[in-house]
């Protein structure tokens, strides 16, 4: 099975689950890569996101059940998930432009959001760089965190908004290079990590960010060790401005699973996943950083 089959076999797992939860971690594990990489994906392939998806496909269900003038509002409203009849006729107004109760009367008309099936798409001019690498265990030093379950800000306008934890937790580590035991720390930054960022997507659907170097064996009791199992890796330049509203290593991983992957001859493993920062100007068009994710031969 492609990725793309599995893409739509999550999504298939959705549209059974619209009138109940939907377990994004399910959802995950269908398409064979985390929440936020499928949030991310998700949102490039069809230029919305998961959770608008979803509400407008609850929409367009509630509408045609409440057309045949056989169900009530407010159980309706119950069914697909909301708490309160004012909530769901705020939600209902916004797609289709009038109120649940108008719904049953013959002249009224509906948006109707269509379940999306993604296929391959061949585009001759598309090119993506990248090279093969297998590392045993790799060893870093640094801040860790779980985060939980992540969760995207939704009404994000750049970047840093998306995930706005995330990135203060990148923002704290950077301001603590006014510490002379972190100074010395960034001794460590050599190649082919420099300075790293570690996603590592935990079976409950929690993720864990680390942040550091490469381990060189020293002490430092500030800070706390991380590893990545030995693994083969696939790794993918990323050129652009981290000031931009669209980060770079942002832009390529979805390229990596829409474009790439389909056609690659590699299964991605989802657990981990680098991004790997060098020296250079990071205000630059042409500053260059990497995504490094891991893969097997299919």
């Amino acid at each position: 099975m492609n990725f793309l089959d599995r893409m739509n076999q999550a999504i298939a797992y959705i549209e059974e689950h619209l009138d109940d939860d939907v377990d994004y971690r399910q959802v995950a594990r269908l398409a064979c890569c985390s929440i936020c990489q499928f949030r991310e994906i998700f949102s490039y392939l069809t230029g919305i996101s998961i959770s608008e998806y979803v509400r407008k496909r609850r929409m367009t269900l509630a509408a045609l059940e409440l057309q045949s003038g056989g169900e009530k509002v407010i159980d309706v409203s119950l069914k697909y998930g909301y708490a309160s009849p004012e909530a769901f006729a705020r939600a209902f107004r916004e797609l289709h432009g009038i109120s649940p109760r108008e719904a049953s009367t013959p002249s009224s008309s509906f948006k109707m959001a269509l379940p999306v099936s993604f296929q391959i798409s061949v585009k001759g001019d598309t090119e993506m760089d990248y090279r093969i690498e297998k590392k045993g265990v790799i060893r870093g030093v640094g801040v860790t965190k779980n985060f939980g379950t992540v969760t995207a800000n939704k009404e994000a306008e750049n970047w840093t908004e998306v995930t706005p934890d995330i990135y203060k937790f990148w923002e704290d580590f950077l301001d603590r290079g006014a510490n002379i035991e972190i100074r010395d720390f960034y001794r460590l930054y050599r190649p082919p990590f420099w300075q790293m960022g570690v996603t590592h997507s935990l079976a409950n659907g929690d993720t864990v960010i680390s942040i550091g170097a490469e381990d060189a064996g020293g002490e430092y009791p500030d800070l706390q060790k991380f590893e990545m199992p030995a693994r083969t890796w696939a790794v993918f330049p990323a050129k652009g401005d981290l000031d931009s509203k669209s980060h770079p290593i942002q832009e390529v991983r979805v390229k990596v699973f829409a474009e790439w992957l389909p056609s690659s001859g590699y299964e991605i493993e989802s657990d981990y996943e680098i991004e790997v920062y060098g020296p250079g100007d990071t205000h630059s068009d042409g500053y260059l950083c990497e995504l490094w994710i891991p893969v097997h031969k299919k």
